[in-house]
This record gives C-alpha cells, structure tokens and sequence, in this order.
C-alpha cells in the first residue's frame, strides 16, 4: 500500500496549487459555457424530461414516466425542485446534472490526493475537467453525471473511513452508502466492488472484529438499495425491447470464446466514451480506430497503471477491478449493459489507473522529454477536442447534438397565419415536449405511424397520403420530420423487417415527399452544422 508520504502535496508549492485550481476553474468554465450555451434537448432528455414535467411530486413518486423511461427517484425529486423553482426549461432541467459536474471537480480533487502523487493528481483532474464526455454529461438533462458524482462520493467516504474502526465511523460510512443509491442506480456495483476488497483484505488480517463492524454499512447499503428497488426500480425494470436494442449494440459479455474480442473492443470504445481520450473520432477498421483515436497511449498508461498500483497499492487496484468485473457479471447475465453513457460512472476509477500509470512513467528523480512527450499525448485529445467544441458548440455531444427548439423557433418566426404544419411521428415527442413549455403560434397534424399496419413503402405511403391530401393545393405547408431517429420508445431495432431492410425510410420519405410538391424554404442550421430535424415548407401540387 502507498505510504502516505505518496499522498500528500506539498503544501508550499504555489506552482503545483495553481495548476490545480487553474485546471479545475476551467474544467468549470467548460461546462458553465454549455450550460448558458442552452441547447435544445435530444431524444434521450426530451423522453426523460416529459415526465418529470407533466408529473407533480407526488407523481414522480406513484406513477410510470412517459416512454418507459426509468431514472433514480432522488434524481427525478431534485430535477422536479428545480423546474419548479427556475421553470420548466432546459437550464432548469440540466441544473442538478451541471451541479454534479462541478461538485465531481471538487470532491475528486482530495480523491486524488490521497491516491496519487502531484503529476498524477494533474493528470487525473485534466482528465476529469476536460474529457468530452463527461462535460457533456454535466449538461445533460439525465442521471448520468450524477452517477459520476456518486462514484466520486463514495470513493470520497473509502479515503475517510477505510481505515476507521470505530462503530460511528461504520454508522456514517452506511448512512453515506444508504444515501446515495437513491441518486444513483450503478452505484451499488461501486459499493459491492468496495465491499469485496474490503472483506477480503480483513479476512487476509484476520481482523474478525473489524470484519465483523463492516456488516454494519454493508447492510446499510444493501439494504436501503433493496428498499429502493423494491418500491421504486422494479417497475418496468424488465422490458424486453430494451435488452434487444442493447443486444444489438453489443452492450453484454458473450458466456463463450467470443468474449476475449469483446473484452478487447470495449476497452478500446471505453477510451473514447466516456474517458475522451481519443484525438479523433474513427469509425473504421479496428486497426485504423487505434492509430486515429491514439488509443495506443492509453494502453500503455493502463497498462502501467496496473503494474504500479500492484506494487505500490493492492488494495486500489482490487477495489477498480473487483467493481469492473461485477460490472462485466451483470452485462454477462443481461442485467446491466456495458455501453457508452451507461459506463460514465466507472470514468473516475479508470481516470485513477491511467493517472497511476503515468505517475509510475513519472517516478524518476531524473525527468526526460519522453515522459512528458507521453503524458502530453494522453491529455491532448481530451483538451483539443474540448476547445473545439468550445469554438464551434454544432460538435458538442456529438450525434446528441439536437436543433428541436431551433426548428420550433424558426417556425413561430417565419409562420403565417393560413399556414399549416405536419409534424411526423417520429418528431412528435419533440413537438409535444416542446408544446408544452413553449407557446407556438401554431397546432400541428399530428402524423400516425403507419409502419406496422403496412408491408411495404407503396403501402405505407399510400396510407400516409391520406393525411397529407387535404394539403392539396395549399400553398404554404410546414412538413418536419426527424433525420435521426425513425424508431419509436418500445420498438424492437429492424422490425418490422421491411422498413428497416435498407435502414432507408427517411430517405424513401424526402424522395415521397418531393413528388408532392416543392420546398419553398428550409431551416437551416447556422455555422454549418447538421440539424437532426428537417423542417420545410412546402408548396403542395393538386
């Protein structure tokens, strides 16, 4: 184990604190700059934040969100607070989550402290200030930055009480643990992972009677997550057309040889998102993927990491490993899946290996261009791409990047009394959403989904050219529809089969569409970017 020697900064060292407080100001100034930036919400917050909007307090506490969403019932009470104190809008919405994101720069910073030595307490905050991800998260209108936040926390309370003894250390410990697993699904597997290297390290000690002193948060944890899931969790938590659409994302272990290959490719994606290491953003061959995204580096920061803290703190490394690996047994088993947004919560354990590895690349008295050379390639990609998203906001969140409310707005701008609107069903959640905290000078047709009731395009748009006929002759028509997403909440991914055998229906739309009549005007987004939402109006043919 590190001697504490290893943990403590020098208190003197103006230099050191200024590299500190300056990386962390930052990292604060990137996500107030978003948040004030005000984007419009994507799918996955316009599905969540339905329901937190519609439902009272008393809702969210007795009754199902809208589109099956599920979140923790401390998050979905905080989020309600704050719409109701600051309006039901996006900053009001994405409050709690931007709170998290820079209480997690705060609260870490003493979680690094402890762990690792001056330039591995640098890295690990350049990482956790500036990583793509994880600043997008802050202002994202969803749990998961506050399940970053909860990792943090606990990793907080292991650095305060691991080496108590004390009953009343053990009684704060559980109250902390029991607390947080109502704000924070994925933080049970940090508790059981906690748990584990806990036990065993007492059971190697032979200390029963602190052994024995653990049960005490251990069934504080466990206990009031039972609770939770009992009164809260279970509901809907078996949805089958969502294990589906992780399935098809590849987001559970395979039980056989073909979980080594997995194992190697989710590595690899984790780099990216939600660590932000990667320089750039490649979707090619694996091989191309490494040497774009110089994933290579971080490979061998992981890799040294691994060795130093093997060395130097056992206990640290059982404690990041026991919790992947029960992360790994619940997507093996299909009940947690391994993907994207749902791993941010395992980012600051993983910040601490890779911050321990270039500690270890660090550890000579004598320092050489290389060292530096490696350390400025791991935290290049992170803080390039940040500054460019700061430059140009049409690339933050990458494929979140959503223009709902810029389309409804352009729509009340340019809209004209006589003028009508079709709204097609797969951007009604955005419509309705929108209706419903803004005031818009129009009603729109609201388009029904044919897909399922026809067998083929001709079908499906013969069907659709029902409602579109009393557009005959009009001359000014607003048509939007999503670019994006042609699946709705419940679908399972491909079906029915012949929409989705060419993963062409929104094309085969514009094309219907065109033989309809002509686009007199369209909105466009400003400075070059790709809206998610086609929004047109049209002069109808008779």
């Amino acid at each position: 184990m590190f001697k504490k020697a290893d943990f403590t900064i020098n208190s003197h060292d103006n230099g050191y604190k200024i590299i500190i407080w300056s990386i962390i100001g930052i990292g604060i100034v990137l996500r107030l700059f978003h948040y004030f930036n005000d984007r419009s919400l994507w799918e996955d917050e316009i599905y969540l934040s339905t329901g937190i909007v519609k439902l009272s307090l008393s809702g969210l506490l007795h009754q199902s969100l809208d589109f099956q969403q599920k979140a923790p019932i401390g998050y979905l009470l905080i989020v309600k607070l704050c719409t109701m104190l600051f309006g039901s809008n996006e900053m009001g919405l994405r409050l709690f989550p931007l709170l998290c994101g820079i209480g997690s720069l705060f609260v870490f910073l003493p979680v690094a402290q402890y762990f690792l030595k001056p330039v591995g307490v640098i890295v690990a905050l350049t990482v956790l200030a500036f990583a793509p991800p994880l600043v997008y998260h802050a202002i994202e209108a969803k749990q998961y930055c506050t399940e970053l936040f909860a990792t943090i926390i606990i990793l907080y309370t292991y650095t305060q009480y691991q080496d108590k003894t004390d009953l009343k250390s053990f009684v704060l410990w559980g109250i902390w643990g029991a607390t947080i697993v109502w704000f924070s699904y994925s933080s049970v597997f940090v508790l059981a992972g906690m748990a584990c290297v806990l036990s065993l390290y007492y059971l190697i000690e032979k200390r029963w009677n602190v052994l024995l002193k653990l049960a005490i948060p251990f069934v504080l944890w466990f206990g009031s997550f039972a609770v939770n899931y009992i009164i809260f969790t279970q509901k809907n938590a078996h949805t089958g057309w969502l294990v589906y659409f992780f399935m098809k994302h590849d987001a559970f272990l395979p039980l056989s040889a073909a979980g080594i290959p997995w194992l190697l490719h989710q590595t690899f994606a984790f780099y990216n998102y939600p660590m932000g290491l990667s320089w750039f953003i490649s979707y090619h061959s694996i091989g191309l993927q490494i040497l774009e995204r110089m994933a290579w580096v971080p490979v061998i920061f992981t890799c040294t990491g691994a060795y130093y803290l093997f060395k130097r703190n056992k206990r640290l490394l059982l404690f990041i490993v026991s919790t992947f690996l029960i992360v790994f047994l619940a997507s093996a088993i299909k009940l947690y899946p391994f993907h994207e947004r749902l791993t941010v919560f395992l980012a600051p354990l993983f910040i601490l290996l890779i911050a321990a590895g270039c500690q270890f690349v660090f550890r000579r008295e004598t320092k050489n261009v290389v060292q530096y050379i490696l350390a400025g390639l791991l935290l290049f990609g992170p803080v390039k791409n940040s500054i460019a998203q700061v430059a140009d906001t049409n690339l933050f969140g990458d494929y979140k990047k959503a223009y709902h409310r810029e389309a409804f707005d352009y729509l009340n701008k340019h809209y004209q009394p006589g003028d009508m609107v079709y709204v097609s069903w797969n951007d009604l959640p955005a419509y309705n959403f929108y209706k419903m905290i803004d005031s818009m000078k129009f009603t729109a047709i609201e388009g029904i989904d044919y897909r399922y009731t026809s067998h083929n395009f001709n079908e499906y748009f013969s069907k659709l050219n029902t409602e579109l006929k009393l557009f005959a002759g009009k001359k000014r028509v607003w048509i939007l529809h999503n670019n994006n997403f042609d699946i709705e909440i419940g679908d399972y991914i491909g079906h029915p089969k012949w929409y989705y055998v060419h993963n062409d229906g929104i094309k085969q739309l514009d094309k219907w569409l065109a033989t309809k009549g002509k686009v007199i005007e369209e909105f466009k987004v400003d400075n070059g970017g790709v809206s998610n939402v086609r929004e047109m109006l049209m002069s109808f043919s008779k």
